[in-house]
C-alpha cells in the first residue's frame, strides 16, 4: 500500500519536541501515513520528554534522536520545523513540499528544565499535530 502522506517533524536536537509530534502523529494518524522526526544536531531524548509522553500512556522507550536524512525530507510531503531556529538552519523545503512552521518553544531551554513546561508543551504539540491532520483527512476515525 503506498502512503498517502509522510510527515517529517524536524527540530534543533529531536529530544522533545519533534519526538512528542511524531508519537502523537503515529498515535492519531491513518495506518498509511508516515511519519518521522530529526534533528539538525540529534542528542538523546530528555528524560522528562520520557516522563511526560508515559502520563498520558505513550512509551518513547523505543525511540531514539536521528539527524535529518535527505532522503526521507525529500519523500515527505509535509516538513514541519518545530521552531524558529530550524528555520533558519534547515535545508531549503523544496516547491512540491508543504513547509510548516510552528515556532514551539524548547521547554528544555531553562537550567533546569521545568516539569510543567514540558507538560504544556507536550499539549500544544497534541493540538497542533490534530489540526494538520485533520485538514489532510488523515485522522483515524
Amino acid at each position: 500500500m503506498k502512503p498517502s502522506l509522510r510527515i517529517y517533524f524536524l527540530c534543533g536536537e529531536n529530544r522533545c519536541r519533534s519526538q512528542i509530534a511524531e508519537a502523537y502523529a503515529k498515535l492519531m494518524a491513518k495506518d498509511d501515513v508516515i511519519v518521522d522526526s530529526a534533528g539538525l544536531h540529534p542528542s538523546e531524548i530528555h528524560p522528562l520528554t520520557l516522563s511526560v509522553m508515559n502520563e498520558v500512556g505513550i512509551d518513547l522507550g523505543g525511540h531514539y534522536s536521528k539527524k535529518i536524512d535527505m532522503k526521507t525530507f525529500i519523500a515527505s510531503k509535509i516538513v514541519v520545523k518545530m521552531c524558529e531556529d530550524i528555520k533558519e538552519k534547515c535545508p531549503v523545503v523544496p516547491f512540491g513540499i508543504r513547509n510548516v512552521q510552528w515556532n514551539i518553544e524548547d521547554p528544555l531551554s531553562e537550567t533546569p528544565p521545568q516539569l510543567e513546561k514540558v507538560r504544556l508543551i507536550r499539549e500544544e504539540i497534541k493540538l497542533k499535530v490534530h489540526d494538520l491532520l485533520a485538514q489532510y483527512n488523515a485522522l483515524k476515525e
